[in-house]
């Protein structure tokens, strides 16, 4: 019979799924029930459809079991995240507090110069050039003077500084990275002195970033420090040079002695060029320095800065000059106003003696007319009664 006939042969990779699992009920074990039917194209097709059942159920299971198993590595991965930034945050949270506990410590100990500057910068009432000389800053570790830091505590919100000369005093990078934090607040200091230091890789880039905050500082010298890890990092010199792209307020910048190469020239090349502000920039001394090209670049745009400069301060001192003019004539016209009114307060001033001098002649007139005729009508009745009485 034609339904009897023997189907093809099921191919060896889609027999091993016509095998359903096992079913476990507690502690029995239930096997799959197995159909027995003639081979035929039938029965073929239904083995063929229940395999494929089979695969895709399989497949079903085994796409949950990576979607969980993804889900569960990426919870694991935030969790560590998590904890990396609590304990990050914790650090944090102790360094601040072990800062907070040096200085208190430190402040205690102050004496002298120091203290004094400290106080006078805290009340605005320091002068306006504070120089720390004779006065030890050095750190003995890489965290930082404690000193340094409460200088900068100081200025944050001072208004009555406008230089400090912190040079060769062996600041460390953590002490560049305190400035600069004061750098980003202070909106008063126009001078910072800190040549000859240690100032490395991270005080750079730290100070790059509170240029670009900063709209008062007018002069940063930075010069014979290890800005560049001794000409193997130029990070942070980079990002300084990037800052320059947005600070409008720094005339004279110095960088000598600092192994910038030139790959950091290029883009102190490219930001001095769209810098319309600096008229002094030193980046002699350096080992790998800047190419000549780069040199002659920069120094053609600090000459255009210095003409525009040039060119504002004379129209300033014109602007000056006419308003002062203005200022004079206007003066002048007040002055010619006021003596015209003084004038005429003179003028109606004796209008008014006249006036009441002439009012008391007539009131005296008036009085010896009366007493005239009080006189003869007098004479009068008494002519009157010598005549009555004759």
């Amino acid at each position: 019979m034609a339904a009897a006939q023997v189907a093809s042969p099921i191919p060896d990779d889609m027999a091993g799924l016509d095998e359903e699992e096992d079913e476990v009920r507690g502690t029995l074990v239930f096997k799959p029930p197995v159909e027995v039917l003639p081979k035929t194209k039938r029965t073929e097709e239904m083995q063929k459809r229940k395999i494929e059942e089979l695969r895709k159920k399989k497949e079903k299971l085994e796409n949950d079991r990576k979607e969980k198993e993804k889900a569960e590595a990426q919870r694991r991965q935030r969790e560590q995240q998590a904890k990396k930034q609590k304990a990050l945050i914790e650090q944090q949270r102790k360094e601040q507090e072990r800062k907070k506990r040096e200085e208190e410590e430190q402040r205690k100990k102050m004496e002298g110069g120091l203290d004094q500057i400290l106080d006078a910068l805290t009340k605005n009432v320091s002068a306006p050039d504070i120089t720390v000389c004779g006065i030890d800053l050095s750190s003995t570790d890489a965290k930082g003077s404690v000193r340094l830091r409460l200088l900068a505590n100081a200025l944050l919100d001072n208004t009555s500084c406008q230089s400090i000369d912190l040079n060769r005093k062996g600041l460390c990078d953590e002490d560049g990275v305190s400035l600069a934090g004061m750098l980003e607040k202070n909106q008063a200091l126009q001078k910072l002195e800190c040549e000859g230091n240690n100032l490395g890789v991270l005080a750079a880039e730290a100070i790059g970033e509170a240029l670009k905050k900063n709209d008062s500082i007018r002069s940063l010298n930075l010069e014979s420090n290890n800005l560049t890890a001794s000409g193997n990092d130029q990070k942070g010199i980079i990002r300084l040079a990037e800052a320059l792209h947005e600070n409008q307020s720094l005339r004279v910048l110095m960088l000598s002695k600092n192994g910038i190469t030139a790959q950091a020239g290029e883009y102190f090349v490219k930001a001095i060029e769209a810098n319309e502000t600096l008229t002094l920039v030193d980046l002699s001394g350096n080992d790998a320095s800047p190419s000549v090209e780069q040199l002659r670049r920069i120094d053609a745009v600090v000459q255009r800065n210095r003409q525009r400069q040039s060119q504002i301060r004379r129209a300033e001192r014109r602007e000056r000059f006419a308003l002062y003019n203005e200022e004079f004539k206007c003066r002048q016209h007040a002055m010619q106003v006021e003596a015209m009114r003084l004038e005429i307060e003179a003028l109606q001033e004796r209008r008014l003696n006249r006036m009441k001098a002439r009012c008391e002649r007539w009131v005296d007139e008036v009085k010896e007319v009366a007493e005239e005729e009080r006189v003869r009508q007098e004479e009068l009745c008494e002519e009157a009664a010598l005549r009555a009485e004759a």
